[in-house]
């Protein structure tokens, strides 16, 4: 039986991955192909499948229980980290839009924070090494 914690992050970052590429390729279609700037973008559009896809392989990688997937999600959650930390030294500066998406944003944040510590937890720690030596 997976953990609730596991099965929601990685729901919850399927999605998001998913309605990225899908904002992102929304865009690259309402160019015109032909013109250099349609080019451009059709590549970036390939750069961008390419990345959603091996970001859906590592969430099945996560949601299958391999050890290696938590080393680099708590990494990763830290970076997030960074980067948001970033943005909100940003915040005041003239000219900062927060962006349409302000609440998944928030419920981004505040459900990492909960992952960030959950993965550092003992149970988080027996799922994986758990599945780990059975895979």
């Amino acid at each position: 039986m997976r953990p609730l914690p596991v099965v929601v992050s990685t729901l919850w970052w399927s999605a998001l991955t998913v309605i990225y590429f899908a904002y992102a390729a929304r865009a690259a279609f309402a160019l015109d192909f032909d013109s250099m700037e349609g080019k451009i973008a059709a590549g970036v559009l390939a750069v961008l499948l390419f990345l959603t896809l091996s970001i859906l392989w590592f969430l099945w990688s996560y949601w299958q229980g391999q050890d290696w997937t938590r080393t680099f999600v708590l990494i990763g959650l830290i970076l997030k980290a960074a980067y948001y930390l970033r943005l909100a030294g940003q915040v005041r500066s003239p000219g900062y839009d927060f962006g349409q998406l302000l609440f998944v944003r928030v419920a981004d944040v505040l459900f990492s924070i909960y992952i960030f510590f959950w993965l550092l937890t003992k149970p988080a720690r027996r799922y994986f090494s758990f599945h780990a030596k059975v895979n």
